[in-house]
C-alpha cells in the first residue's frame, strides 16, 4: 500500500504535469451565451444524455444544470473553461470513480489561471473521506501556490461545502489584479464572497429537489 505521503507527491507530480500545457488532450468547452458547450466533432455523432445546439452537443444532468445555473449568474467573472475526466480528477485529488455516483470538475485552462469548480455526488459512505481529499488537494494548493499573491488569495477563499450528499469545491474570484495593491485580505474578503455566491445558488437548487 502506498503511503500517505508517496500518494501527495503522486498529486503533486500529476498537477505540475497538467498546469504546465501537457493536459492539452482535455475537453475544452466554449462559452456561448453564457452557457458552456462541448466540441462534439461534425454533429453527426450519437451523443446519450445531450442537447444537440447545431454543431455542439451540450451535456445535461443534475450536475451540468448546477455548473450552468452558477455561469448564468457570473457571466464573465466565471473563468473556469475545461473539464476534468475521471481519471484527471483523480490524479489531481486522489478521489476515485469508486467514491461517487457523478461528478463534474471544471478548471480554468491557463497556467497563470486557477478558478475552479468540482462538484462530486457522492456515496452516502464516502463523503467523509472525498471531503478531506479535497481538503488535502486545497492545503496543497497553498503550498504550490505560497509565492503568487494573486492565485494564493484565490486558494485561501476557496471554499468546501457537503450540501446533502453533493460536495461542493468552489474556487472562483476571475480577475483580482486591481486588488492586489490593497493586500491579500482584502482580495480573500472578495473571492469568498464570489464563493458564496455560487454556494448559494447551488444550495436552493440542490435542496429544492
Amino acid at each position: 500500500m502506498k503511503s500517505k505521503k508517496g500518494v501527495a507527491l503522486g498529486i503533486l507530480a500529476a498537477f505540475v504535469v497538467i498546469v504546465t500545457g501537457c493536459g492539452d488532450n482535455n475537453v475544452k468547452n466554449d462559452h456561448i451565451d453564457n452557457q458552456a458547450y462541448i466540441k462534439e466533432g461534425n454533429g453527426e455523432e450519437n451523443a446519450v444524455n445531450t442537447l444537440q445546439v447545431g454543431t455542439k452537443y451540450k451535456i445535461v444532468g443534475p450536475m451540468d444544470e448546477l455548473r450552468d445555473a452558477v455561469i448564468v449568474m457570473m457571466g464573465e467573472n466565471y473563468w473556469p473553461d475545461t473539464l476534468l475526466n475521471d481519471e484527471e480528477l483523480a490524479e489531481r485529488t486522489g478521489i476515485s470513480d469508486s467514491m461517487y455516483n457523478d461528478f463534474l470538475a471544471e478548471y480554468q485552462h491557463t497556467e497563470a489561471g486557477i478558478d475552479m469548480m468540482i462538484l462530486i455526488e457522492a456515496k452516502e459512505d464516502e463523503i467523509p473521506v472525498i471531503e478531506n481529499y479535497l481538503t488535502e488537494y486545497r492545503e496543497l494548493l497553498l503550498r504550490i501556490y505560497e509565492q503568487q499573491p494573486q492565485n494564493r488569495a484565490k486558494v485561501a477563499a476557496s471554499r468546501i461545502e457537503v450540501i446533502d450528499n453533493t460536495i461542493c469545491y468552489v474556487q472562483l474570484g476571475a480577475d483580482i489584479s486591481g486588488l492586489e495593491a490593497e493586500g491579500e485580505e482584502v482580495m480573500i474578503s472578495y473571492c469568498q464572497q464570489e464563493n458564496e455566491k455560487a454556494l448559494d445558488l447551488m444550495e436552493k437548487k440542490i435542496l429544492s429537489n
